[in-house]
């Protein structure tokens, strides 16, 4: 009899474990395939479900983090790629936007700790060099800045190829500091970035997303956007609601090839409270 009761036991738990990991790649491939369509809140809830039904799932909480990073949630991101490490300390991706992220939120020793381990998993990990020499531009550390870009290069990342043409330049006066992310001007034409005439001209597709990333709503709540035309300029659709709490979509333009003084759409604010 007590046989009989330790099968069924076996049974029962064999069949609820079965049960979790339908529910967790059921989940999860949904989260990916919403994330694809660029419904990152929707990725959110996904990825959420699959947590719930396997918790030490390292890669749902990865995804999430992933996710909640393209939403702006920069601090809630931080907080799940930090338990996917806990879960998984060798997964060298989780390392790296971990570090990215703790750059969009100004904790540049942070980000620079977090691609050191990422390099100490992969030394050949070019986008890992190319990260942490962005950081290293930011602090004014402009020779270890071009080491890694060089570096970032040397090993495939062909985005690094314009910054190591900058650093031939050794007074570095060629290089871009990346001020959006500490920006505090605001335009006070109307116009500004919202007319074909009068586009944002942040100089890079880099920079492009940087300063996507850091809109913030008249509200404070973070812009979706999506890029409906690319090239020198794009032309970008975002969606956000006023302080009368009305939803509005606009149009914004961008110039991916002219660097200039950037400043913030009048109205709007940035994720950095000033």
């Amino acid at each position: 009899m007590k046989l009989i009761h330790l099968i069924i036991l076996l049974l029962t738990l064999c069949s609820s474990a079965f049960s979790q990991e339908h529910v967790l790649e059921k989940n999860h491939a949904e989260g990916l395939e919403k994330a694809k369509l660029g419904d990152y809140a929707g990725a959110v809830a996904s990825f959420t479900k699959a947590i719930e039904a396997l918790p030490l799932d390292a890669y749902a909480w990865y995804n999430r983090g992933m996710a909640k990073n393209m939403l702006g949630d920069y601090e809630e991101a931080i907080y799940d790629f930090s338990t996917c490490i806990g879960l998984s300390p060798t997964y060298k991706k989780v390392w790296l936007n971990r570090g990215i992220t703790k750059m969009y939120t100004g904790n540049y020793d942070g980000a620079l700790a977090d691609y050191a381990q990422a390099l100490h998993l992969d030394r050949d990990y070019a986008e890992a060099y190319y990260q942490r020499a962005v950081v290293y531009e930011l602090k004014g550390l402009f020779e270890f800045a071009c080491t890694d870009y060089n570096n970032a290069l040397g090993k495939g990342y062909l985005n690094a190829s314009e910054k190591t043409r900058n650093c031939r330049d050794t007074s570095y006066q060629k290089l871009i500091h990346q001020p959006l992310l500490n920006l505090t001007l605001t335009s006070n034409k109307k116009s500004y970035g919202k007319r074909l005439k009068h586009p944002i001209k942040v100089g890079s597709t880099e920079n492009l997303t940087t300063y996507l990333r850091h809109l913030r709503a008249p509200t404070g709540a973070f812009v979706p956007f999506q890029i409906l035309e690319k090239g020198d300029i794009t032309k970008v659709q975002i969606t956000y609601t006023n302080l009368k709490k009305k939803p509005k979509t606009s149009l914004l333009y961008f110039d991916c090839k002219q660097y200039g003084e950037v400043k913030l759409i009048k109205g709007f604010t940035t994720f950095k409270k000033n």
